[in-house]
């Protein structure tokens, strides 16, 4: 009796494990064949209400989590006390969530919260990402009202995730006044009285800007227009932010287009990518205008406009240095498909020397020099396991140092890193040269970014999106789960709120971390839950047509 019972439950639990072997088997099962858009017959609407609505609510569900009083993510109370400034005596550093604190309340549902809307605003992206290649052709400016959507609540929120911004601000204020950010640090603004060093991480208070002439330009125009005031001036930082994305908006699928690849689908890619959204939209980085310029530079130049493609790439390197990549390539491909290397040479001589001319002209027009270039090595000072050049060297030094051979900390880690930086040279010109024009220089370019960056001496998630706004244009296929899963992955890396949460678990009411963990699976299957109604109904319908006789009578084959 007993082997007979055993063997009842063996078999029950070996067919659901079977059953939910079928289900990832279809989740994970290829995409049906593409069905090309048709002006009139296709529904976009219909089909891209669930995922527009799912990014959405992620996205107010982050503006709502990341505004307590409690939050990790922004600049408030709970934060205050990593920097200079332990209390507000200098006015608040956001329009609202920065109440007092009253004990750790809040913590898990704001913390919940960021982390659910992230991930409903990946799932709708994908889902979307999904949509745009079964049906490629579709019109770039029907997919423009969801990006607006799921921007809107991150422009009113906080900056999130990163104090860059107040450096921003701090900058500006430096230069509006006068004092060349290339040559003082902000903490220099302190001397006075002024609030704006209050809130600037203290890793960069006494750091001078890396960014370059026309940033910073930039900078001190914001701070100058809004008079001083700093959270104008933030405010003022998003609206760059934005004009950056709306760049890559526009650009990126003109940019698809040329390649013959479909607009639409690198539109979103791009535009609705979650990492760009949090990171640069939210997070106020300048990073969003540089990629901006790139891609716009990129675009006009495939359209057979080289030398204004090169003055924009130079703009952008005028941001950020790595931008002026762009100009390499322009030159590379300004020779045409398959011509000689030594008249590639030639061409990209003379891109170069086309930027040259623009970024002396751009420095003398703003008038604080070249110290910028000497203050890029700024951000290495940094460490961090997250950069692999990094990590490695604090590994090896720490072997050496058990071992008993000294602390020699500082110097391996620039070993390391200066080995990532030749490494990361040598996979440069190697994809260069290997490069014959057209699709294979923006695969190159997209490359050496990524290789730029994860070889680097210093590694922020956002960094990241240097290539994949190169490589999302033409992706298809493998390269195309690659930025999927580099984006989402990405999103989540670094975040301060997972330490926080762990250490408030133990002090959380039972019945409170039960309800959460709930609703946090809840959401999770409410997601799938249009793709496993898909699943069934196609199963069903593969079910009549393979057994016509059982679906008509209603019996099942397992009787």
């Amino acid at each position: 009796m007993r082997i007979t019972e055993r063997s009842r439950a063996f078999l029950a639990a070996q067919r659901m494990l079977a059953k939910a072997g079928l289900v990832l088997a279809h989740l994970r099962a290829p995409e049906p064949d593409a069905e090309p858009f048709v002006r009139g017959e296709t529904r976009i609407s219909r089909l891209a209400f669930v995922p527009a609505l799912t990014g959405t609510v992620g996205s107010l569900l982050v503006l709502w989590g990341a505004s307590q009083p409690t939050s990790p993510f922004t600049l408030n109370h709970a934060t205050l006390k990593t920097l200079a400034a332990t209390t507000l005596q200098f006015g608040s550093p956001w329009y609202f969530g920065t109440g007092p604190l009253h004990g750790g309340e809040g913590v898990i549902a704001g913390v919940l919260a960021v982390y659910v809307g992230m991930f409903l605003m990946i799932r709708g992206w994908v889902s979307l990402v999904r949509m745009t290649r079964r049906r490629p052709g579709m019109p770039v400016r029907s997919l423009v009202p969801i990006a607006v959507a799921w921007m809107l609540p991150l422009l009113v929120v906080a900056p999130l995730f990163s104090h860059d911004a107040y450096s921003y601000v701090a900058q500006g204020e430096e230069m509006s006044r006068g004092i060349n950010p290339y040559l003082y640090p902000s903490s220099v603004l302190g001397v006075g009285g002024s609030s704006f060093p209050s809130y600037v991480d203290q890793l960069w208070t006494n750091s001078t800007s890396p960014y370059g002439p026309v940033f910073i330009g930039l900078a001190g125009l914001i701070v100058s227009v809004v008079h001083h005031s700093e959270l104008a001036a933030l405010v003022g930082f998003r609206l760059l932010a934005v004009v950056g994305v709306a760049l890559l908006a526009v650009y990126t699928p003109r940019l698809a287009r040329s390649y013959g690849r479909d607009p639409a689908k690198a539109f979103v890619l791009v535009a609705l990518n979650p990492l760009i959204l949090l990171h640069l939209v939210a997070g106020e980085h300048n990073d969003a205008l540089m990629v901006g310029l790139l891609v716009a530079g990129l675009a006009l130049a495939r359209e057979r406009h080289p030398v204004i493609g090169v003055v924009i790439c130079t703009f952008a390197g005028l941001v950020k240095a790595p931008a002026l990549l762009g100009v390499v390539y322009i030159g590379w491909d300004w020779a045409g498909v398959g011509v000689a290397w030594r008249r590639r040479v030639r061409s990209t001589a003379a891109a170069l020397v086309i930027s040259g001319v623009t970024m002396v002209a751009v420095t003398y027009a703003v008038g604080l020099g070249w110290g910028w270039v000497a203050a890029l090595r700024n951000p290495g000072t940094v460490t961090s396991w997250m950069d692999p050049a990094t990590g490695i060297g604090r590994l090896v030094a720490t072997l050496v140092s058990g071992v008993g051979l000294g602390a020699h900390s500082s110097t391996i880690v620039d070993v390391t890193q200066g080995l990532g930086l030749l490494l990361a040279a040598l996979i440069a010109v190697r994809v260069l040269f290997r490069s014959d024009g057209g699709l294979s220089g923006l695969w190159a370019m997209g490359l050496t970014m990524l290789a730029l960056v994860a070889l680097g001496p210093v590694v922020q998630p956002w960094y990241f999106v240097w290539g994949i706004v190169l490589l999302a244009p033409i992706a298809e296929r493998r390269s195309l789960g690659a930025i999927i899963w580099l984006s989402a992955v990405m999103s989540y890396l670094g975040l301060p709120g997972g330490r926080m949460l762990l250490s408030r678990l133990g002090h959380e009411n039972p019945l409170v971390l039960v309800g959460a963990v709930a609703a946090l699976v809840g959401v999770v299957v409410a997601s799938y839950a249009p793709r496993l109604r898909q699943l069934s109904v196609e199963r069903r319908d593969r079910d009549r047509l393979l057994h016509p006789a059982q679906a008509r009578t209603g019996v099942s084959r397992g009787s």
